[in-house]
């Protein structure tokens, strides 16, 4: 806790020496902070002096820790991750507390000060986990949008200087010890941080070009504007690079040409001039790839999706890391004739890298890059220790080759056994195979089928996507690169449906996606089912019109109306999965047949407890126009039926009215219910 204490301190020693001239939104005071003046030109907002509000939110928290008034303990390990129903936050903090404090209006960056102070609010949600997206130091070369992208990562051990709050700059505090003070503050609330780690690409300025140039892929620098990969003819889009259509990569005749946009690092071609312009960036701190660039002709090539035809363009801001210092053996095959480079080591060519590449995890050379594994291999373990996170999400780990995976997570376990490993998995039929690997739970494509919720197939898809996964998955309704569920539905009623019936889900984890509680509109990022056309879903006066957070400096709407509605929907949805928690993590009670069913006008899920004599259904009318007419007798599972009543504990208000299980109910249009049998329980 000495970090914390650290940051109170400095801010305590700061107060009054400024006015109330710092905007907030209304929103972030969350536990009634009365030391404000409003401005009537800034409706929505109050303004404080930033270092006495920060210091009472973090005094708040402090206290929490010390009294243990948290009314719920962090998850511990693995079992507690399922065993405590823990819901994940996922948080990008330059966004998540990113606003215009001052009178010129322009947004500044949050940081990880103002994100510590609205822990508690994220606490009340039934926050047991904070994801927090890359917080690392970010390229400077190749930048998407107006501050670029978290994943285009130039440095693994470091912090983005960004998230280091103006109020604390001096000699004592640096960003560093900003966000220990941050992993403090969630573990005197009895949360948990994961942080996402990227290893398969990194920014085309990456800070290892200086050491080992060799570890990256280079094109030749005319050749970058145009830079595009080869298709595969007779392919559909978004197809794997496997069999008939990585032979037919191989075999088109634009190969050669994009082949012959690769070459060799400097330090290959010009050793003598690599020397030279490694000096000079030690002289004068100039970026290194510019010199390259100026010196040589060169670049790093972008990077790219791993799937053949994708009609997405290629990931300028960041490049593959070389991981094997050779070319696969299919590969070679497909490729034929060697080319005219004496060095074999990629089959006659300079180093070059196709979709294939991009899969290591189905292909792989004869010489792996040791080295960067090894380095790779340290990166998790070092923020272990020094800053005491408490789990990771690898991105596109599934992709790495096995062998540095398995590297990868040894290094974590001899850390902590506990850590907390999320996999990039979007697939629940691979889920076995994450599980063999160490991790505890996969994204999975919940997100996505949740578009086809009034399908008749959905229900038996919602079974095969959660029940029948060898791990947990997200439950999400929207993710940081998919389109807002604010965005598909202007209607309340659907959201509070799939909101519920999100947090009823067996063997799944809750995720509520930074912004999800304000029902932000505008995405994040357009990576995941989304066209160019997705940025401008906002009307065009609003001042983060066409701006995405992954690349711009974008504010949340903190003053939107349905701010106070929807984060009473996520507590609400979060005490009605705490008060069946007990039922809905024995799958024993998941009521199989039931929940597969096929139904024109409801959707239904249940869970039931023959030792406990006591369950619980889920039920919603899919018509939002009209209403329809329920009997007990029939809707109910049989369990139900073998008892007196049933109780209606969703919507509030109604909990005390009983019936017979022989009436029958009208449920209104896009009307939600939850009832109950058994023993009553206190909530």
């Amino acid at each position: 806790m000495d970090n914390i204490q650290q940051v109170v301190k400095l801010l305590k020693s700061r107060e009054g020496k400024r006015e109330r001239d710092f905007f907030i939104p209304e929103a972030w005071n969350y536990f009634g902070y009365t030391a404000y003046v409003k401005d009537p030109g800034r409706p929505g907002e109050i303004r404080v002096c930033p270092e006495h509000f920060y210091r009472s939110c973090l005094e708040r928290i402090i206290r929490a820790g010390q009294e243990g008034s948290s009314s719920r303990t962090a998850p511990k390990g693995t079992v507690g991750l399922l065993e405590d129903g823990a819901v994940i936050y996922g948080m990008f903090p330059r966004t998540f507390t990113a606003w215009p404090h001052h009178e010129d209006n322009r947004p500044n960056p949050g940081t990880f000060l103002k994100s510590m102070a609205l822990l508690p609010f994220l606490k009340e949600l039934g926050v047991g986990i904070i994801y927090l997206l890359p917080v690392f130091a970010s390229g400077a070369k190749y930048c998407k949008g107006e501050l670029g992208s978290p994943y285009a990562i130039k440095n693994h051990y470091r912090l983005a200087s960004e998230l280091h709050d103006p109020l604390l700059k001096g000699e004592t505090i640096g960003v560093e010890e900003e966000f220990k003070a941050f992993i403090e503050a969630c573990h005197l609330l009895g949360m948990k941080v994961m942080v996402d780690f990227v290893f398969r690409t990194v920014a085309r300025d990456h800070d290892l070009i200086l050491d080992h140039p060799d570890w990256f892929y280079w094109i030749k620098i005319r050749t970058e504007t145009g830079f595009s990969l080869p298709p595969a003819e007779k392919t559909p889009p978004l197809t794997y690079p496997r069999g008939k259509a990585l032979r037919r990569l191989y075999r088109t005749k634009e190969l050669r040409a994009y082949l012959q946009q690769f070459t060799c690092p400097p330090s290959e071609l010009d050793p003598k001039g690599w020397a030279e312009i490694k000096a000079r960036h030690h002289r004068t701190g100039e970026n290194i790839l510019s010199l390259i660039e100026e010196t040589f002709g060169i670049t790093t090539a972008p990077g790219f999706s791993n799937m053949l035809n994708d009609p997405q363009p290629p990931w300028f801001d960041v490049t593959y890391l070389k991981l094997f210092f050779d070319l696969h053996r299919e590969a070679r095959i497909y490729l034929g004739k060697p080319g005219p480079v004496p060095d074999r080591s990629f089959h006659g060519f300079a180093p070059f890298i196709l979709q294939d590449g991009a899969c290591a995890n189905l292909y792989q050379g004869e010489a792996p890059n040791y080295e960067l594994w090894a380095y790779l291999s340290d990166v998790i373990p070092y923020y272990q220790k020094v800053y005491g996170i408490d789990g990771a999400r690898i991105d596109m780990g599934h992709a790495l080759p096995p062998t540095l995976l398995r590297s990868l997570i040894q290094a974590v376990k001899e850390v902590n056994p506990a850590f907390l490993l999320w996999s990039e998995e979007f697939h629940p039929r691979n889920a076995a195979a994450m599980k063999r690997n160490g991790f505890h739970f996969i994204t999975g494509g919940l997100w996505t089928l949740y578009k086809r919720w009034l399908d008749p197939d959905f229900p038996v898809e919602m079974v095969r996507q959660t029940f029948h996964s060898a791990l947990p998955v997200t439950a999400a309704l929207e993710m940081p690169d998919t389109p807002r569920l604010a965005y598909y539905y202007q209607d309340k009623r659907p959201i509070e449906i799939l909101m519920l019936l999100n947090y009823l889900l067996p063997n799944s984890i809750p995720y509520i996606n930074n912004g999800l509680e304000l029902l932000e509109r505008q995405p994040m990022n357009l990576g995941l089912d989304n066209t160019e056309e997705g940025r401008y879903v906002l009307e065009p006066d609003d001042p983060m019109y066409g701006k995405l957070a992954f690349f711009d400096n974008y504010c949340l709407h903190w003053r939107n109306d349905d701010f106070a509605w929807m984060s009473a929907l996520l507590r609400t949805a979060n005490d009605v999965r705490i008060r069946y928690f007990g039922l809905i993590k024995d799958q024993r009670n998941f009521l199989w047949s039931y929940n597969r069913r096929k139904r024109k006008k409801l959707l239904c899920l249940g869970y039931y407890s023959t030792a406990e004599q006591r369950g619980f259904v889920f039920l919603a009318n899919k018509d939002l126009r009209q209403a329809t007419e329920i009997w007990w007798e029939k809707v109910l599972p049989r369990p139900f039926r073998a008892h007196p009543g049933v109780r209606l504990v969703y919507p509030a208000g109604k909990e005390q009215l009983v019936w017979p299980v022989t009436e029958k109910w009208e449920l209104a249009p896009g009307e939600v219910i939850i009832l109950e049998t058994g023993e009553e329980e206190a909530y």
